[in-house]
């Protein structure tokens, strides 16, 4: 079963596979990222209690499989929209599974529960998928370090 449980709750060992799997991936896309600012924000901005920012990792009973945020800010060009759903990734050897489905799911559930009718993500490498899960295109938008990607929606049932 697929449930996801806020950073906050989860062990000092299984956010450090966090911190180390998004710093690793997404370093190879964008040389500026920071490995101090990317703890910091898992460590301390991600593991909220309540309110946005927050960051949950995604388990299959017990198993560790991935990990999403959810966030207020994201892309600085566009701070109208929110909130984001970011940091997406699950675990390679879990990948095409269903879990990337039941984790986005999951945090829309959670978007809702804080009283939003929406959410939003932007991608450069997966916009076949999002579609596939019911996210709608809206536009083409600028990433922070150059470049673009594509933004989604969908509407969240109240």
């Amino acid at each position: 079963m697929v449930k996801l449980v806020k950073f906050k709750d989860i062990t000092k060992k299984e956010l450090e596979i966090i911190i180390n799997k998004h710093y690793t991936h997404w370093k190879q896309f964008n040389p500026a990222l920071d490995w101090n600012e990317t703890v910091d924000k898992f460590k301390n901005q991600f593991t909220k209690d309540e309110g946005l920012p927050i960051g949950y990792a995604c388990y299959n009973d017990d198993i560790l499989v991935g990990f999403c945020t959810l966030r207020k800010e994201n892309l600085k060009k566009y701070p109208e929209i929110y909130p984001w759903i970011s940091s997406v990734m699950i675990f390679e050897e879990y990948r095409h599974q269903g879990y990337g489905t039941k984790m986005l799911q999951e945090i829309a559930n959670k978007a809702k529960e804080l009283g939003y009718n929406k959410v939003y993500l932007w991608t450069d490498q997966a916009p076949e998928f999002y579609k596939k899960i019911g996210y709608t295109y809206l536009q083409q938008v600028e990433k922070n370090e150059g470049g673009y990607g594509e933004l989604f929606y969908k509407e969240v049932d109240q």
